[in-house]
């Protein structure tokens, strides 16, 4: 078995989408307004974001059941959810290194 079968397509195709979703946020940033009006282009993201990463969680919850359930490997599953919430604390993490 490769990597890739072993951690799964849809997760990596999700990290590839929140890394692909960044640049883009902040190509919306920049071409937005200035001043008090801007944040628009970030926060456009961040929405994204979080609604691509609940229906993300919520999936593959079901599917991590399932497989328990019928005897299964649970592992994509598994991985696939604790995925967002990696990202966000890798998030968190990095912005508290970068502000000290």
């Amino acid at each position: 078995m490769n990597w890739v079968e072993k951690i799964g397509r849809r997760n990596l195709a999700y990290a590839a989408f929140v890394v692909v979703l960044l640049p883009l946020a902040l190509l919306l940033e920049a071409g937005g307004p200035g001043g008090p009006d801007a944040g628009g282009g970030m926060m456009f993201g961040i929405i994204v974001w979080a609604l691509a990463s609940l229906g993300f969680f919520v999936v593959n919850l079901f599917l991590l059941v399932r497989a328990l359930a019928k005897n299964l490997s649970a592992r994509k599953p598994f991985i696939a959810c604790l995925l967002p919430a990696l990202l966000i604390g890798g998030t968190l993490l990095a912005e508290e290194i970068m502000l000290r």
